[in-house]
């Protein structure tokens, strides 16, 4: 019969670990299809890999600290996809460990501890297998306030410490990306301005501060040397800043934006309810009032930074756990560490965010037991009142294969893909001195075929039109192909994307070097190829 009895802490931190062990190292046990935009964490990655140094040997519009995880994985484990699956357990270990320090420091009890963390993991750490800059930025973010809170409320011998490494990765957050990271720049500083005038002492945010500066000089400065101040966007030409007011207001009011603005009205209401019970605002603790801030904080970012960071659509959705730890929070006389309550927690947490684990389980479930589902357009139901496109491309990847390459381990690919990849190996690995120019999604090829990517601080890290690659640079690739100073050019068409490829450089190439092959690119819809030319004898 089950015992309803008291977990101890012990046994409720025990139950803590091993969720977050259970969830971060998922990903270990599975093999994936490729997935956009990983070409971007692999390429960054393997050029500091081999020496090439960030803006002196390549541009980019951000800053490289995203990729300095990924890289050191290719350090110890080697340039394949399968370091970047351990890459991506070690981030989202550090997400959770951060998440745990800003629990505790708030002194959220160990049974509700453990729900925040399972609903955390759930619905942020769960969905990322691979790094990306969107996940990551905001994993320095938490890392960052994690220290300062840390200094600012327990205070204790090491609380400079703690604030010179929280303005480290608040610094990082946004040297991985700049509208993120910016907010939680803005964020850490509320908080620590908050705390020094309830203290009426303003040393933590003069450390802090000069801490970021000192840091952000130290790390700019060596970048001047070369062309960072091109590269990198601050909203100069030739870059955008993403930003109109009418598209922020659009997306604060949107439907996208609805839950936020449920939990801004929900802490609305209860600090009406705490003020008319007698338990007003400024009689608050200073822990109660910054995690309260912490809290309203974790809301507002999402909701402005959802404007320029819009794919994919769940890489906001850290701030549901920290909501619902701060209401069960509130909850004073329900006790969370009895077995049977954590238990109907548990279930509940499931049951809530249920959306993301049952896309697997629906077909492990229909595997397992055979089920088929018979559509017929001759009723209509969920299924068929919509007739289905007869030509459009095919997105269930179903038919993709595990690759035999090294560098792209743990994925699958297209078929004829892998077969592309092969005959280009067959035909130039081995060349001394081979110039490629590679615009697409598979940069492994200079892992498989022995070719350094280009380099030179004129040279982007990628070639997406108007964002990475601006006009400057289709004037020097375009020159280049002239000159025939390419042996090999490989270039992506993605016919359902806003030119991505700039196709004026693919204007050059059919005019100045010989098509020979084309193959799948490795996305879904898969309407999108990859052409590849030769240099005309």
């Amino acid at each position: 019969m089950f015992k309803n009895h008291n977990l101890s802490n012990k046994t409720l931190l025990t139950v803590e670990i091993a969720i977050a062990i259970a969830f971060s190292f998922l990903p270990l046990f599975f093999t994936f299809p490729y997935k956009i935009n990983l070409y971007l964490t692999w390429e960054g990655a393997y050029r500091i890999y081999i020496g090439q140094f960030p803006f002196r040997d390549f541009g980019m519009p951000l800053g490289y600290g995203f990729w300095l995880i990924p890289a050191l994985f290719f350090k110890i484990f080697g340039p394949f996809m399968s370091s970047l699956i351990k890459a991506q357990v070690f981030i989202n270990l550090l997400s959770l460990l951060a998440v745990h320090s800003i629990f505790r420091v708030f002194e959220i009890k160990p049974g509700i501890r453990v729900i925040g963390i399972l609903f955390f993991s759930l619905s942020f750490v769960f969905i990322h297998f691979w790094p990306w800059y969107n996940h990551t930025v905001f994993v320095y973010e938490l890392i960052g306030v994690a220290f300062i809170l840390q200094a600012i409320i327990k205070k204790g011998n090491y609380a400079i410490i703690q604030l010179i490494l929280g303005a480290l990765f608040i610094f990082l957050s946004l040297f991985t990306k700049q509208d993120i990271g910016g907010i939680a720049m803005l964020f850490a500083f509320t908080l620590l301005l908050v705390n020094d005038l309830m203290e009426g002492n303003y040393k933590y945010i003069i450390i802090y501060t000069l801490a970021f500066v000192v840091i952000g000089f130290l790390i700019i400065l060596p970048l001047t040397f070369y062309d960072f101040g091109y590269w990198f966007n601050y909203a100069q030409a030739p870059h955008g800043t993403r930003i109109a007011l009418l598209d922020l207001l659009d997306t604060i009011f949107s439907d996208s934006s609805l839950i936020m603005r449920l939990y801004l009205t929900a802490l609305v209401i209860f600090i009406v309810y705490q003020w008319q019970t007698g338990n007003r605002l400024p009689e608050w603790d200073k822990k109660q009032i910054l995690f309260l801030l912490f809290t309203i904080g974790i809301i507002v970012q999402p909701l402005i930074a959802q404007l320029t960071t819009y794919i994919p659509e769940n890489s906001h959705y850290y701030y549901h756990a920290f909501v619902f730890t701060f209401f069960l929070s509130q909850l004073k006389s329900i006790p969370f560490q009895k077995s049977s309550i954590l238990l109907g927690m548990i279930f509940l947490i499931f049951l809530l965010w249920s959306q993301d684990y049952w896309r697997y389980a629906n077909r492990i479930a229909a595997r397992i037991f055979k089920i088929e589902q018979n559509v017929d357009y001759n009723y209509v139901s969920k299924k068929t009142w919509k007739l289905k496109e007869e030509n459009k491309p095919d997105s269930d990847r179903s038919e993709w294969k595990t690759t035999p390459f090294r560098s792209l381990d743990n994925v699958m690919l297209p078929e004829s893909t892998i077969e592309g990849i092969k005959e280009l190996k067959a035909k130039w690995s081995g060349k001394s001195g081979l110039k490629v120019l590679n615009m697409s999604e598979l940069p492994q090829l200079a892992y498989e075929i022995g070719y350094e990517p280009l380099h030179g601080q004129y040279q982007p890290l990628w070639f997406h039109r108007n964002v990475a690659f601006f006009q400057r640079e289709v004037d020097n690739t375009c020159r280049a192909i002239v000159n025939g100073e390419y042996e090999l050019a490989l270039f992506e068409v993605i016919p359902n994307l806003n030119r991505f490829y700039p196709p004026s450089v693919r204007t050059c190439l059919q005019e100045n070097y010989k098509l020979v092959k084309t193959i799948k690119a490795p996305r879904i819809p898969e309407d999108a190829i990859i052409e590849i030319y030769e240099r005309k004898n």
